[in-house]
C-alpha cells in the first residue's frame, strides 16, 4: 500500500492492482532478474501476485498509465480493455493493512530463457512511455 505515487487522493492509503497479468507483468511493475546455470545458460525470472479482490472495495477502475500518448491503440491483453487495467482499493481509515478485502493466494513466476519483454506476449512493452 502507498499513499504516494498515485492520482487518487493525496495522502490516503491505496493499493493498485489489475485483472491482467500481462499488465503486472511488465518489467516497471515485475522487474526481471537473471540467474547464470551451471551450464552458462542463462535463465530469466519474474514474480507476480495473484490475489482475490472483494469487488465492492475496488473505488476506481482506471485505464492503463504506461502506453506512450501516441500508442494508446495498442492492446496490451486480449483478455481485458486497456481503459480497465488500473484497479484503486483505498484504505480504510485507521487501517494500515488490507487482510479482509485482498487476499494473496498466488506466486505467479515466469522461467523463461530470453528476456521476458522478447517474448511475443510483451511485444506491447516497445510501446511504453520512457522519460529521458
Amino acid at each position: 500500500m502507498s499513499s504516494s505515487g498515485c492520482y487518487y487522493e493525496k495522502d490516503t492509503l491505496r493499493l493498485y492492482l489489475s485483472p491482467s497479468i500481462e499488465y503486472c507483468a511488465h518489467r516497471r511493475y515485475a522487474e526481471p532478474w537473471v540467474k547464470i546455470e551451471k551450464d552458462n545458460k542463462t535463465k530469466w525470472f519474474q514474480l507476480v501476485f495473484q490475489c482475490r479482490v472483494n469487488p465492492k472495495c475496488v473505488k476506481k477502475i482506471e485505464a492503463e498509465t504506461l502506453l506512450a500518448l501516441d500508442h494508446k491503440n495498442v492492446q496490451i491483453d486480449p483478455n481485458f480493455n486497456n481503459k480497465e487495467l488500473e484497479w484503486i482499493l483505498r484504505g480504510k481509515d485507521g487501517v494500515y493493512h488490507m487482510k479482509e478485502d485482498v487476499i494473496c493466494y498466488g506466486l505467479m513466476m515466469r522461467m523463461s530463457d530470453v528476456d521476458p519483454e522478447q517474448l511475443p506476449a510483451s511485444k506491447w512493452w516497445k510501446y511504453v512511455y520512457r522519460s529521458k
